[in-house]
């Protein structure tokens, strides 16, 4: 895993031009990229700033910033008053909500005793992969 910013101490605090300064740094390190999709948590987390690190990316990368997919886990979406409070001006057309009770496919059996035989895949559990 590659560090592409490092900064801080427990009693640092950043503001959004040092974070704006650090996210651009971090994306420059990473080079041109064609397409983005950003993986922000949901508004349960919204005192973690990835809302104003996901406008910074959309800033940073304007329309190759496709998509925004807040990460609900089994949360509801997210409504768009909390989607306004949490990420600002980013447009609203680039948000995309992961529907895991629904939206989900089987892609792959495994059954035993493939499952258990492979070393290298013993946490794998028999059932469908999604």
């Amino acid at each position: 895993m590659s560090l592409y910013w490092a900064s801080g101490s427990e009693t640092a605090d950043f503001s959004a031009a040092d974070l704006k300064h650090a996210l651009s740094r971090a994306l420059d390190a990473l080079g041109a990229r064609r397409k983005v999709l950003c993986v922000p948590p949901d508004f349960t987390r919204a005192h973690s700033q990835a809302g104003l690190l996901a406008n910074l990316a959309w800033q940073y990368y304007g329309d190759r910033l496709t998509d925004v997919l807040p990460a609900l886990g089994t949360h509801s979406p997210m409504t768009d008053a909390q989607i306004a409070r949490m990420f600002g001006d980013l447009p609203r057309d680039r948000f995309r909500v992961h529907d895991w009770r629904h939206g989900l496919s089987t892609w792959a059996k495994c059954r035993p005793p493939s499952c258990a035989s492979n070393p290298k895949a013993s946490w794998i559990s028999p059932g469908p992969r999604r």
